[in-house]
């Protein structure tokens, strides 16, 4: 999960999520408090997450000035 703190609020601004099945990986991004349908992608749970933790890592400014843009 990645949240940014705006306005004195933390909002959430992207997820990553294998809810519904170990192989089946949902990645949600937020337009406002609204969560929108997810890119859905299938494999391993831990390639899955350790790319979902990469992602964050590296790309975090990118999504939130994204994110941003969206609001």
């Amino acid at each position: 999960m990645l949240l940014a703190l705006r306005d004195g609020r933390w909002r959430t601004v992207r997820t990553l999520d294998n809810a519904h099945d170990p192989s089946e990986h949902h990645e949600h991004v937020y337009v406002g408090p609204e969560k929108q349908p997810p890119t859905v992608t299938h494999g391993p749970v831990n390639d899955a997450m350790h790319a979902a933790e990469l992602k964050l890592l590296r790309e975090w400014r990118d999504i939130v000035d994204a994110w941003e843009h969206l609001q």
